[in-house]
C-alpha cells in the first residue's frame, strides 16, 4: 500500500502554481522582482480600496497570517517601489492606513484577471460540492498547524 503524504504533495502543487504564475502573469512581470506574498498583498489593497475598506498593517496580519515585522518589512518595501503609501488618520495618531498609489491600481486589475485565470485552471473539472469539501480540508489543514491563531508563516515566499 503506497503511503500518501500531504506535505510533499502541496509543496508541489505550491511550486505548480508558481510556475504557472511565473509563465502566463503580466501582473506578476510589472511587480518587479518582488515576492509573491507581496503581490498578493498589493492585489488585496487594490480590492479594499475598491470595498470602500480602510486597511491598516493590523489588518494584513491577520488577513495572511504573517508577523508585526515581516508585515512591517513587506509593506516597507512596497512603499519603497511606490505601490502604496501610508496615511496618517485623524482619529488615530499612531495608526497608518495602507493606500495603493495609481500604479499599484493598474497592477493591481491585471492581477485580478491572472487570479481568476488561475483560479478558473485551478477549479477546472470540480463540482460546486467538491470545492466546498476542498475548501473545508483546506481550513482544517490549517487548524490542524494552528494557523488560525498562529503567525508562523513569515518565511512564505508564494
Amino acid at each position: 500500500m503506497q503511503k500518501h503524504e500531504i506535505g510533499p504533495r502541496l509543496r508541489m502543487l505550491n511550486n505548480a502554481v508558481r510556475r504557472y504564475l511565473d509563465r502566463t502573469s503580466e501582473g506578476k512581470k510589472m511587480l518587479d522582482n518582488i515576492s509573491c506574498s507581496a503581490g498578493w498583498i498589493v492585489g488585496h489593497v487594490c480590492l479594499m480600496e475598491e470595498l470602500g475598506k480602510d486597511l491598516y498593517q493590523r489588518d494584513f496580519e491577520n488577513e495572511f497570517k504573517i508577523t508585526r515585522s515581516t508585515a512591517s518589512k513587506v509593506l516597507g518595501l512596497l512603499e519603497k517601489k511606490g505601490l502604496i503609501e501610508r496615511v496618517g488618520v485623524s482619529h488615530d495618531a499612531r495608526l497608518k492606513k495602507i493606500v495603493p498609489t495609481e500604479k499599484a491600481r493598474e497592477i493591481g486589475r491585471i492581477l485580478r484577471k491572472d487570479n481568476e485565470e488561475l483560479e478558473m485552471k485551478l477549479t477546472k473539472g470540480f463540482t460546486e460540492e467538491e470545492l466546498s469539501q476542498l475548501y473545508g480540508y483546506f481550513e482544517r489543514l490549517m487548524q490542524n498547524l494552528g494557523e488560525n491563531t498562529d503567525k508562523r508563516g513569515e518565511n512564505n515566499k508564494c
